[in-house]
């Protein structure tokens, strides 16, 4: 079986998959929301100034990574990466990372900001170095539903 793996921005109908793979996360869940909705996912990757990317094998959805981007600041928030746990340590993450940062360094974004669970760290961290990232300060996340 050909196991190539294909990384592509996403697509519309790439929407429902990455929905799927998102919601069973704990770690993309916060006070008052447990991933993007259908529709803040449909409206992002419609987004021609934001980075939202999918890895696909064998036709299915095994990964992607969301950047929003805020453009009179040039800044970019890395809002996931998620890989399938049987493609881990496959190459799929680190080829997200790569293509996502490219993408950020052609639209002309100067600056790219992830916040990271603070169990999980030094892991995901120690990973994050490898391209690049550079440790910051410990921070508390605050948050508020506007409705």
């Amino acid at each position: 079986m050909n196991n190539k793996i294909e990384i592509r921005n996403m697509r519309i109908d790439d929407v429902p998959p990455v929905l799927s793979l998102g919601k069973g996360q704990q770690e993309f869940t916060f006070e008052h929301q447990s991933f993007w909705s259908e529709d803040q996912l449909t409206a992002w990757c419609q987004s021609k100034d934001d980075v939202c990317i999918v890895a696909e094998c064998n036709g299915v959805i095994v990964g992607f990574s969301l950047y929003a981007m805020h453009i009179p600041t040039k800044k970019v928030t890395w809002e996931n990466l998620y890989v399938v746990p049987e493609m881990r340590k496959s190459g799929v993450g680190s080829s997200l990372i790569e293509e996502g940062l490219k993408q950020i360094k052609e639209k002309g974004y100067t600056y790219v900001m992830a916040c990271l669970n603070a169990v999980d760290k030094d892991g995901f961290a120690t990973y994050l170095e490898k391209f690049g990232f550079k440790r910051g300060h410990k921070m508390l996340w605050i948050d508020r539903e506007i409705s």
